[in-house]
């Protein structure tokens, strides 16, 4: 029998060997392991006290580069140690930071084999003989925890390092690594969150540097979403951030962080607290913090972002918004403008009678602010948002209380749009007939106001056509009070009157009036209409204005409705006269 060929030998191991049969053989070479480090005598001699401070630094320095890029023998890293180890508390600083570089340099290479000797270099940094080398003490700690993630060996004092480093070492660079220590081992860190918070908060409220406080906020962040923001805590957590949100690069991510605590357990206590704030005497003068709160809690309950898990009404709040305003500050106020702004816009349908009161109360204190204040900015949006609320009342949807609504309007009619006023004048038109009380009286008021002493042309004609309208259906039973008590002080002086347009209204006004009036204010009313017909042609100090209104009407109309009235009136009487005559 032959013997097989090697070719097919060659074969049958290989397959052996895909079966797991035979020894696998290796097609690639197996890749060489880097020997190794021995920390021979010498070295540890070099390093050693005897050797002279300068030569034991440069040493360090060599072996911290051998420590970074090779493996050191077993038990080596505590022979280094052991030989340097009292440089640490040494007087010089150059001798500190390196030994310092050193352990960075061990932690860095030799990681995954130093065990329980992390906890040694952990309680060096931790214990520091000397006060100082923050910074590089922080760079070892940051090796040595992966920048925060991994404490193996460290988790039974590492809430009492922590406590510590707030105290003598607060700084941008150890708030970036208490983020990774709450985010990654929060769990030991439960007994200290309380001491935490505060000490952020308190650098959050004092610094300037907006590095702080980004940094500030991502470790109050870290709190709320990776362990439990403590109830003791809240009152100064949500102060922090009434203030902070005033800075404008900060404003987004405050809002972002205060939705997540509004969304938890606490968040009815957050409205609570902020409401507290905008109550509190103590915290009167203090604008930034009120405009925070009044920021958030509008955002919270009304906003474009709302919560719908918070059960607080707008009428449960606003209160506070009404209490937040006792010190006039135009900065808080026109939060609170911009607020109720957006409430209204958003729910106005939808308010009630008793949340209207609350508004109309913030309304009316902030009329009386715009007065003091004299905030042009804040001015506009108080009376962007009273347009606003005419706006719903034009389309029926206000269902407030009308009367103390018009009531506000009418005290700043001298600054409202002439819309505005001409809805006023016609809401006070409603209420002027015999069933009301006083009814003269208000008539009286309103020509006083709104013909008398306002400038505006078409506000003036409004109210004319209101009082011709009273005439119209009252005259039967009111003509001689009316006549008395409104007509002929109100108009008796109109042909002096400026306004051409005005002038020719009232004068065919006080014709019609003269045409069927049979009590003795008749030669009155002929008294008035012959001081128009009477009257100089051109009137000097307005013929500017004269010349600008030429193309719209004749400044003369009014001087031919008198004359053509006149005619009409001595007609009537012709024929009256003759009528009497042939009966």
């Amino acid at each position: 029998m032959s013997k097989p060929t090697s070719k097919d030998s060659s074969f049958r191991e290989r397959f052996k060997s895909l079966l797991g049969i035979g020894p696998r053989i290796n097609t690639k070479q197996a890749e060489c392991k880097p020997a190794e480090l021995i920390i021979t005598g010498e070295i540890l001699k070099d390093l050693n006290v005897e050797c002279g401070l300068h030569n034991r630094i440069k040493t360090i320095g060599q072996v911290c580069d051998l420590a970074r890029t090779r493996k050191f023998e077993e038990h080596a890293v505590e022979a280094v140690w052991q030989a340097v180890d009292d440089l640490i508390s040494d007087d010089h600083s150059e001798a500190r930071h390196a030994v310092l570089q050193l352990m960075k340099a061990i932690i860095q290479g030799q990681g995954e084999r130093l065990g329980p000797i992390r906890a040694h270099f952990f309680h060096v940094i931790k214990d520091y003989p000397v006060n100082g080398d923050l910074l590089e003490r922080l760079e070892v700690f940051k090796a040595l925890t992966e920048n925060g993630k991994d404490i193996t060996y460290l988790e039974e004092d590492l809430s009492s390092f922590v406590l510590k480093w707030l105290d003598i070492g607060l700084s941008a660079e150890f708030l970036e690594v208490l983020v990774n220590l709450v985010k990654f081992n929060s769990c030991y860190l439960d007994l200290i969150v309380a001491q935490i918070v505060h000490k952020i908060c308190v650098l959050c409220n004092l610094t300037t540097v907006p590095t702080d406080i980004e940094v500030s906020l991502q470790v109050l962040d870290a709190v709320v979403c990776y362990n439990s923001l403590p109830s003791e805590s809240l009152p100064g957590f949500i102060i922090t951030l009434c203030r902070t949100v005033n800075v404008k690069e900060f404003c987004e991510s405050c809002w972002k962080l205060m939705r997540k605590v509004l969304g938890t357990h606490l968040g009815h206590s957050a409205i609570y607290t902020m409401c507290r704030i905008m109550e509190d005497k103590v915290h009167t003068d203090d604008a930034a913090l009120l405009r925070g709160a009044v920021f958030f809690v509008g955002m919270a309950l009304w906003g474009a972002h709302r919560l719908l898990t918070l059960k607080s009404t707008p009428t449960s709040v606003l209160p506070s918004f009404y209490k937040g305003m006792t010190s006039a500050n135009a900065v808080v106020s026109y939060e609170i403008v911009l607020s109720i702004t957006r409430l209204i816009k958003k729910y106005g349908k939808e308010l009630q009678v008793v949340t209207w009161e609350q508004l109309l109360d913030i309304i009316e204190r902030l009329l009386q602010q715009i007065q003091t204040l004299g905030s042009q900015e804040l001015t506009i949006i108080v009376h962007e948002l009273l347009t606003t609320i005419e706006e719903l009342y034009e389309q029926n949807d206000y269902h407030g209380p009308q009367e103390r609504l018009f009531t506000l309007i009418e005290k700043c009619s001298d600054k409202r749009p002439e819309i505005s006023v001409l809805t006023l004048v016609s809401y006070r038109a409603q209420s002027i007939h015999p069933a009301k009380h006083c009814w003269i009286q208000n008539l009286q008021k309103l020509m006083e106001k709104f013909f008398r002493n306002e400038n505006r042309s078409t506000i003036r004609k409004k109210t004319l056509d209101v009082l011709s309208f009273v005439l119209s259906i009252n005259r039967q039973l009111y003509e001689e009070e009316l006549i008395e008590a409104i007509v002929i002080p109100q108009l008796g002086h109109i042909a002096d009157d400026k306004d051409h347009m005005v002038r020719r209204l009232a004068s065919q006004l006080l014709v019609d009036l003269a045409e069927d009036c049979n009590t003795p204010q008749f030669n009155n009313l002929l008294d008035i209409i012959e001081k128009v017909v009477n009257r100089p042609l051109i009137d000097p100090p307005v013929v500017e204005a004269v010349e600008s209104d030429f193309l719209y009407e004749s400044p003369l109309e009014d001087v031919k409705t008198a004359v053509l009235g006149l005619l009409e009136i001595l007609q009537v009487i012709n024929i009256n006269l003759l009528r009497g005559y042939i009966e």
